[in-house]
């Protein structure tokens, strides 16, 4: 399947534009996703892989539980995703956070 098929399909699936929506207020888990939205965990699972590896959200921590499992932590790295249709051919572009919006954002955090 090309990228763009895949990005397509991403953008088409209301769960996955959900788990975009909500990884960008907040860092979250794969299961706090799950609970969040109400999807099997699994599904969630399937859906964070895709987006990660299409470059739309990104793993931000690994944080070890006291049940020494790894626990591992999303958010949307994605500022703009642009579908262009021209010449009977799709493309897309991906537009991430910019360092400085990261700052930002972290310092807000602080601040709060």
């Amino acid at each position: 399947m090309e990228k763009i098929d895949e990005i397509l399909a991403i953008l088409s699936d209301i769960q996955s534009r959900e788990i975009i929506k909500v990884l960008s207020k907040a860092e979250l888990t794969v299961q706090q996703i799950s609970n969040l939205l109400d999807i099997p965990q699994s599904t969630a699972y399937r859906k964070i892989k895709k987006l990660e590896e299409l470059k739309i959200i990104k793993k931000t921590k690994v944080v070890r539980t006291l049940e020494g499992l790894d626990e591992s932590y999303y958010k949307n790295w994605t500022f703009e995703i642009v579908v262009i249709f021209r010449d009977d051919k799709f493309s897309y572009s991906l537009e991430h956070l910019k360092m400085e919006d990261k700052i930002v954002r972290l310092w807000q955090k602080f601040s709060e």
